[in-house]
Parts: C-alpha cells; structure tokens; sequence
C-alpha cells in the first residue's frame, strides 16, 4: 500500500516539473546551485556557478551591474529561462521548471523589467488573464474588479482598468504587472527594477508594500539598482559581477557606498554638477515653447498641457520635475516630431543646418533629427530601438540612410559596425558581441545605453532625456551623467532632462522647472533650488491628484 501512495506521488511531481526529494528543514525558500547560462554558442557568458540562497519570509536584493546576469538568473527561477547547468530547490523540494506555468505551480510570480503585457487587452484583462474567475461558462469581470480595486486601494496602485495597454504610460504599465503579481497573490514574489518609473509617493508605497509582504510571510526578491531602497527595505543581498556572485552580505552590516563598489570593483567618482556662467539673455535660445495646449494620450478628450511655456537655451541642462501624469509624456513626444496631437501653440527650435527656427509640430522625426534634435523616449521598447534588429543597426537608427551609412542607395555595413563599435566602446554596453547581438538580446540597461550613446553621438543642439537612467546601476549612471554634463560643456548644447528621479534632476541640473496640471508653476536656478521647495510643490499636486 506505501510503494503505491509513493509511486502516485512520484508521478504527480513529475506532472508538476519536479524531480522526487524529500522535503527538507532548509531554512531557504529557494536554493539557486552552481546555475550556469551562455548565449550565442557560449559568447556571452550570463552565469557562471552562479549560486544564491533566499531565507524563508525575507527580503533578498540582487544587485549588480547591468549585464551583470539578474535578470537572467531570476528568469530561470520563473520558469523563462533555461539554464545550461545546475539545479533549483524551492522549499527543499528539487525542480525542472519547463515554463513559467510550472513555476506558478511552486509559489512563484515574477513582474518582469520589460514588461508582458497585451496592448489592445486592457489592464483588467491583462491583470486576470490565465487566471480568470467563471461563471456559467462566462468570465466574471464583476467579481475580478471588485478584488483588484481592493487591491489598487490597499497597496496604493491607482489604475484605470478599462483602459487599453496601448495607451498606458510606462507607469501605469508597470503597475498592471505588479497587480498581476498580487491577483495571483503568490507566495514567492521576484521583482526586477519595479520601482524604475514611479515618483517618490509610489515608490514609499510600494516598499511599504514589501515590508507588508514579509508580515504576511511571503518571501520577496527584489533586482534594484537603487541602493538606498536595498538599504531601506532589504535584510540579504547577494552581489553579482559578470556572471559570478562576488559576496553574499546582511545589508545591515553594509553602507550604500560599501555595496556600490562591490558592484563595480572600484570606487566611482561624483559627477561635478552644471553651471552656466552666462546669464539667459545672453545666450541663443534652442527651443522656445510658447502657448502649447496638446490632449493626453491614454484621454483624448482631457489636456495634458495647457498654454504650456517654456525657454530652453544654449549651455544649459534643464531639470523638469513633476508628478507623472502631468504632460511630461507628451510634451517629448511632440518635441521629438512623435505626438501630433496639438490643439493651439507652437514649439520653436534652431535649426543647426540653415540657422533658422523651424516649427517642430509641423515636421516628422526625420526632419527633427536632421536639425539637431536627439531624443531618448521614455518608453525605449516602443519609441527608441528595433528589438529584432541588431545592435549595429540600431546605433544608426536614425541616420542610417544619409552618409556614410548609406551609399548610392545600398546600406554600407562596413561603416555602420564601425561606428557601432565606437559607441560600444564609449557607452560600455556589454552583450553587444561587436554589434552581432539582437537588440531585443541586450539587457534593458544596457539597450538603454544603446538609445543614449546613440542619440549623444549624432550631432545634435538639443537633446530630450525621459527617465535616462531607469533600470541602470550606480556606475552606468555615473558614466551618463557625467558624458551629459560634458557634452553641454564641450558642444554646448541645451538638455531638457525630464525625470521623476529628485536625485537625478538635482545633481546635475542648471536650472529647473516645476510642471503641474500642463503648466509650468516653478522656474528657477538649481543653485536656488532645493529638494525641499520641489517636494513643496509636488506635494500640492499629489494632493490635488488624489
């Protein structure tokens, strides 16, 4: 009778993806030994023996440079990924993960950096698909909104679920997916980068929200870059660099700096901030907003800026803060020749080829490039590279059908790999395998370095960033923060940075401005600036918001 209930028990496992063990009393909730995994024939090396070990109802970080191997190695535990070698225990049980669904099976969900989501499907479908409650036949959407409004209300995750995908923010997109996680309300919950596009407020809340996840006994790992939020919220970390755990550290016992320079092996020095010492009078005027009324792009009926004005001049980095949602989407988009949605206004810039202002609402892309606009998009996935094409395309994305790229009308791919290499090289994106690798290969920081190196490269007079370092660690920060700053100073050229990131907007901005309901309401230098004044006036806006 005992061999019989054994046997069932084997066959059952081995429905479910697992290998037969004995549960064990391991004080780890999941055991990752000596995983190793390569791409392009064992070129890239994303792990290498690399083994980590998550207690019980804990918070564990990850960290580590971009390319380091997270990603891929939390893919692995999801079920995404398969390793070349090595194994997974979760709650001591041995397992042989065949996708993602055999990974739910087990307890565990993952809300990925890039996101998986369905455009056209709106954000109640996306958040219950695979998952959905019936009735007679029917999927019971009644009784899915109720529980997810619970939810938005509960963790602070405001969203309008009958909104489509396509239309949401990169925000709103991530918080879909972190309801996803929560619907399902799995018992190991792996997130990578959530917090890379939301504001100050959201942020709180969402560690809050781990901090709650642990009370309830669930077991948490968390792929951030953000160091203080590692410091804030975490008990274990495990640092990667290249491919190979470096140490395994109780964040306690670690300062923010400590565990920077385990990342990157080396100390990294701060970037001096911008300072122009020319007054705006006396310096030629790049872009010139005046009067600017556009409709938002999730609601067209509803403005996202209202007689916007704002002067951008030469020499300058520019620092627009605000609460998401306020028309900072829109306003580089239309910039960036994107958005033609305008109701009344004009955006005029300076045109590096006749030295002229030209009109930006009325041209495309091409022509915007073409007289020195470079724009790094918010959303890099939809806006700024071509996921199935190689990173030496991408790098020319934008001039690969003018000299020396293109010849009598046939690509020259000699001269594109060649430049391709020298923006690798410059902006350190790793992966790129000479500009072989897809784009869509790289991992998310380093395509975003892609988009950047790209764009700084180019000549240009303007240059539009939208969240530039989301998802990337201290060191590539640094590095881009630093090559902003130099390019304005060398080129002297004019930045509008537009980021919800106070750190970044107050370390390396000029001058900054304050956007709320589409208007500007704050303009000053940054030296008459502090976080204090920002957190005043983004504060009156979430107030009015909410």
């Amino acid at each position: 009778m005992f061999s019989f209930f054994k046997n069932r028990y084997q066959k059952n496992n081995k429905l479910n993806g697992s290998k037969t063990s004995i549960k064990s009393s391991s004080p780890y909730v999941v055991e990752l030994i000596n995983i190793s995994k390569t791409y392009n024939n064992g070129a890239i090396i994303a792990n290498k023996n690399l083994t980590i070990k998550v207690r019980k109802n804990t918070i564990h970080a990850l960290v580590g440079e971009n390319g380091a191997g997270k990603s891929t190695i939390m893919s692995i535990l999801f079920g995404s990924t398969k390793p070349d070698k090595g194994k997974i225990l979760v709650k001591g049980v041995q397992k042989n993960f065949k996708s993602s669904n055999d990974a739910a099976k087990s307890g565990i969900g993952m809300v990925h950096q890039h996101f998986k989501l369905i455009n056209n499907f709106t954000a109640l479908d996306n958040i219950i698909l695979g998952n959905e409650t019936t009735k007679f036949g029917f999927i019971n959407r009644y009784v899915a909104r109720e529980r997810i409004k619970e939810l938005c209300k509960k963790y602070n995750l405001m969203i309008n679920l009958d909104q489509k995908v396509i239309s949401s923010t990169v925000s709103e997109q991530q918080r879909i997916e972190i309801l996803k996680l929560l619907y399902r309300d799995v018992e190991i919950l792996i997130f990578d980068e959530p917090t890379a596009v939301l504001s100050d407020h959201e942020i709180e809340g969402f560690l809050n929200m781990l901090k709650n996840f642990k009370k309830m006994k669930k077991t948490v790992i968390l792929i951030t870059h953000k160091l203080n939020e590692v410091k804030s919220v975490a008990d274990y970390a495990t640092i990667i660099r290249k491919g190979e755990v470096v140490k395994d550290i109780q964040v306690s016992q670690y300062s923010e700096k400590q565990i920077a320079t385990a990342m990157v092996g080396k100390d990294i020095p701060i970037v001096k901030k911008f300072n122009s010492n020319k007054k705006n009078e006396n310096k030629k005027i790049i872009c010139d907003i005046k009067n600017l009324s556009a409709y938002k792009i999730s609601q067209p009926n509803v403005l996202a800026l209202n007689n916007f004005n704002l002067t951008l001049y030469e020499n300058e980095i520019v620092g627009l803060a605000g609460i998401e949602g306020n028309g900072q989407t829109e306003l580089a988009l239309i910039i960036g020749g994107i958005l033609k949605n305008v109701i009344s206004g004009e955006v005029k810039i300076y045109d590096l080829n006749t030295n002229k202002y030209i009109n930006a609402i009325n041209e495309n892309v091409e022509t915007l490039n073409e007289c020195g606009v470079s724009h790094v998009p918010e959303d890099r996935l939809k806006y700024g590279i071509i996921g199935n094409e190689t990173v030496s395309i991408n790098s020319v994305l934008t001039s690969i059908n003018k000299k020396p790229f293109t010849r009598l009308g046939f690509i020259n791919n000699k001269e594109i790999d060649k430049y391709a290499n020298r923006v690798i090289a410059n902006w350190d994106i790793r992966g790129a395998n000479n500009g072989k690798t897809l784009a869509a290969k790289l991992s998310g920081g380093n395509q975003q370095k892609l988009v950047i190196g790209r764009e700084l490269t180019k000549k240009h007079n303007l240059l539009i960033l939208v969240q530039p370092t989301r998802g990337l660690d201290f060191g590539a920060i640094n590095l881009i923060h630093q090559k902003i700053v130099d390019d304005v100073r060398k080129n002297h050229t004019c930045v509008l940075l537009i980021s919800y990131e106070l750190n970044e907007i107050l370390s390396i901005s000029s001058r900054i401005a304050i956007i709320d309901n589409g208007q500007i309401v704050y303009d000053e230098s940054s030296s008459k600036t502090t976080r204090q004044i920002i957190g005043e006036y983004l504060a009156k806006s979430q107030s009015i918001q909410a």
